[in-house]
């Protein structure tokens, strides 16, 4: 019982004290966004790992050493249950975990469906009414729009999208900051980790920790793209970029954009000479620590698992 609640109280901590923890870390060791992505990433899947130990644990509590029976459909739950004690963790935990696993699955799946039917239905307009051209050696399309606007689409039709606007407004050295601003999404999987923060939040709404995953992963991945973008052609030109195209615009959530995210926020990074952080010995410290209290709450879970499994009286079933 020690072990359960310890479990308990590990994943009750990462739920609520995550975000506070991230922060504290991306101030401490002054971490750029590529890391911050990182950590993000890692706390959501230490989340999702805690409490699918839970869910372990609570199948070692019910069915005792009985759990190698379970697998080879020696023993029935019922049996387990009646002969372990453990109607009220079952009672409470069981229905909770069903609910969470199913509809889990259920937002993947409609999600997953919507952002391949937005991909098809976005390539077929590209192809009907925008024209292949190359920008500064780099592929593009290129749509005929007063608008200055450009953002790719990630997927088996990936590239990068450009109005006739932007092609006006920006020049050529702009529009190489905005093309490698894009192409480093893309070459990143940026979606991929929105689409993730995204897809928890929405399965599992009012959690603290995938909550702020959802509003800071979007946020981290254009302060990266901008980072590289600046590397590559100059945080000059991206700023006039930016200003250039500060225009909001109606787009999906599954195209990133040029123009994503808060512009003036943006701006002061690229103007602000400490953007590249802390010394490397501070910033791996930093990095080192928090992967260790993110991966805590999961390791004690699975260890907790693992002594309930050791402890647990033979189940004595028959078939």
């Amino acid at each position: 019982m020690i072990a359960v609640a310890a479990a308990l109280a590990a994943a009750l901590l990462l739920t609520v004290a995550g975000p506070a923890l991230l922060g504290r870390a991306a101030r401490a060791g002054g971490l750029r966004p590529g890391a911050m992505l990182g950590l993000w990433t890692l706390a959501t899947a230490a989340w999702l790992l805690t409490w699918a130990a839970m869910l372990l644990m609570l199948v070692a509590e019910v069915m005792g050493s009985g759990v190698k029976g379970f697998v080879t459909a020696c023993v029935t739950l019922f049996q387990a249950m009646r002969g372990n004690g453990a109607e009220t963790w079952v009672a409470v935990l069981a229905p909770l975990t069903a609910a969470a696993v199913a509809r889990l699955c259920w937002v993947l799946l409609r999600r997953g469906r919507d952002a391949a039917r937005w991909r098809r239905d976005h390539h077929r307009r590209l192809a009907a009414r925008a024209r292949r051209r190359t920008l500064g050696g780099r592929p593009v399309w290129l749509v005929d729009a007063d608008r200055p606007d450009a953002y790719c689409v990630p997927g088996r039709h990936a590239g990068v999208v450009v109005t006739r606007g932007a092609l006006d407004a920006l020049s050529a050295k702009e529009m190489r900051a905005v093309l490698a601003h894009e192409q480093a999404h893309l070459r990143g999987r940026h979606h991929l980790l929105v689409s993730w923060a995204r897809l928890l939040n929405a399965a599992f709404p009012g959690v603290p920790l995938l909550r702020a995953a959802a509003r800071e992963v979007p946020v981290l991945v254009e302060w990266a793209a901008d980072d590289h973008a600046a590397r590559s052609v100059g945080a000059a030109s991206l700023l006039h970029a930016l200003g250039a195209m500060a225009v909001p615009a109606e787009r999906s959530p599954e195209a990133l954009a040029a123009s994503g995210a808060c512009p003036v926020q943006r701006a002061r990074r690229l103007l602000d000479p400490c953007r590249a952080g802390g010394g490397l010995r501070r910033r791996a410290a930093a990095v080192a620590a928090a992967a260790v209290l993110l991966l805590a709450p999961p390791a004690l879970t699975l260890g907790a698992a693992a002594v309930t499994v050791a402890t647990s009286p033979p189940c004595a079933c028959t078939l």
